[in-house]
């Protein structure tokens, strides 16, 4: 893969990670209480975070 394009790749996976796990705690404060939305945007937010600490991992040969 091209490094650019990883690198590129990773940061929009940060971004969207930070961003789906702030929507879950914003969704989780309402009154009343969006459950569904706040932890589907939790998971969707956990997935991005795992794919962005993933591709930031060394290869091993």
């Amino acid at each position: 893969m091209n490094p650019s394009l990883k690198i590129f790749i990773t940061i929009f996976c940060f971004i969207s990670g930070v961003a789906g796990l702030v929507t879950a705690v914003l969704k989780a404060a309402d009154k009343p209480a969006e459950t569904t939305a706040a932890i589907i945007s939790g998971i969707v937010g956990v997935v991005f975070l795992a794919g962005g600490f993933a591709l930031t991992r060394k290869p091993r040969y």
